[in-house]
């Protein structure tokens, strides 16, 4: 299982860190034979998980609040990213597979989220005073700190489809 703070990326994992206000991004493997099954991630042990979000769709991001999913079954993989992280959000959350009348498929992620931000405010200092006309469509508005949350959102989007988003 890749877990990935904020960017794609990163190792072997099953810890991943967070910070309050943030998100986080994380890839789910599983076993080939387990593509048509649906797939989930929650809250808690296995033997007594609070769904967070559930899908049976494939190849589409399916949204549950601050939850997103995506089952790549062409990657035998399926991505979570949790978005407006809270201290609370921290502990050990499942990724699953729902394989019916037998027992589920679990793989455990620890996630720790810290106070504080991981954006720098020199940075958002920076990017409030750079012109980002040349770069963004006219009718768009930008809030310095979106613009961090775009580039994730970009990154996560060209990670799963490999293809990037283009203005014209």
């Amino acid at each position: 299982m890749d877990v990935c703070p904020l960017l794609v990326g990163g190792g072997e994992s099953g810890r991943v860190m967070g910070y309050s206000g943030g998100g986080v991004l994380i890839k789910c493997r599983y076993e080939t034979q387990y593509t048509s099954n649906p797939k989930y991630f929650c809250k808690g042990p296995w033997s007594n998980c609070a769904d967070q979000i559930k899908t049976g769709l494939k190849n589409a991001w399916i949204n549950s609040g601050r939850f997103s999913l995506f089952d790549d079954t062409r990657a035998a993989q399926f991505w979570v990213v949790i978005t407006e992280l809270t201290v609370e959000d921290s502990g050990t959350y499942q990724c699953a597979v729902d394989v019916g009348f037998q027992l589920d498929v679990y793989t455990a992620v620890k996630l720790n989220v810290k106070e504080g931000e991981f954006f720098p405010t020199t940075l958002t200092s920076l990017l409030s005073q750079t012109s980002l006309s040349n770069i963004v469509p006219p009718n768009i508005k930008i809030n310095p700190r979106d613009v961090f949350t775009s580039l994730f959102l970009f990154v996560l989007f060209y990670a799963v489809t490999g293809s990037s988003v283009h203005y014209n």
